[in-house]
């Protein structure tokens, strides 16, 4: 069994997983699994959140047209813009660099991922149902749309999208316990393949030496047996040279 090199290995918590399952396809495969799901949570909130706060863009400044938004609605549409770009990112290097990509990489990818994780609690607080400055519950109504201050508590005929927070404060938590997981866990198949070769090179080792071993056995047999009757035949000679004697 090949000793395995854990200054190689990053994420917060790689090293404390059990090499049986750390070395296998499904704990790859696994956290391969998370980056997709990473993605296409930021995506879909993204096009949810999107189209709210196109929707609230509308009320707001079907009067006043320099209002804009609230600037909550604002930041958490950057914050889920930079999460598809990021979680697109890394999907890919999962797939096409081996073990992750390079060492300083992947601790990269383990600053970003604390990162998100504090960034996606941010949007979950402010899509909150409990009193988030963007969530479910701050509606507008047609006739203070001219005053984005003024909101109500209830879905209004003019604020069809109220619900739609819902969706991406559910998926923000989700997003939350994604990336706490890649931030926790890396792959380790460079690790991997190292194991295994150096398997295969013991095994090689033992069967090359085994092979000697009995070469080395057929080839002094007859010499030993040769001996033997060397020494038999000259035992007998001097028998004879004592007889004549």
């Amino acid at each position: 069994m090949a000793n395995t090199n854990r200054s190689n290995e990053t994420g917060l918590l790689t090293r404390w997983v059990p090499d049986r399952l750390k070395h296998s396809r499904l704990y790859r495969w696994f956290l391969r699994l998370t980056r997709v799901l990473q993605f296409l949570s930021s995506v879909i909130s993204l096009g949810i959140f999107s189209q709210r706060m196109y929707k609230v863009y509308r009320l707001v400044n079907s009067i006043k047209t320099r209002r804009g938004v609230n600037s909550a609605i604002g930041a958490v549409e950057g914050i889920l813009a930079a999460a598809v770009l990021y979680t697109l990112i890394t999907t890919v290097m999962a797939f096409l660099l081996k073990g992750g990509g390079p060492r300083w990489l992947r601790w990269l990818w383990v600053l970003f991922d604390i990162l998100f994780v504090g960034a996606f609690i941010a949007v979950a607080v402010i899509t909150s149902p409990n009193g988030g400055m963007a969530g479910p519950r701050h509606c507008y109504d047609d006739r203070d749309a001219a005053d984005a201050a003024n909101v109500t508590g209830e879905t209004t005929t003019g604020d069809d999208s109220c619900d739609l927070p819902w969706g991406t404060f559910i998926l923000a938590i989700v997003s939350t316990v994604f990336h706490a997981i890649t931030a926790a866990f890396h792959e380790v198949r460079d690790m991997y393949r190292k194991h295994h070769k150096a398997g295969s090179d013991e095994h090689a080792i033992a069967t090359h030496h085994q092979q000697m071993r009995h070469s080395d056995g057929v080839h002094h047999g007859p010499t030993v047996a040769n001996g033997h009757q060397q020494t038999h035949m000259g035992y007998s000679n001097g028998m004879h040279g004592t007889a004549r004697v």
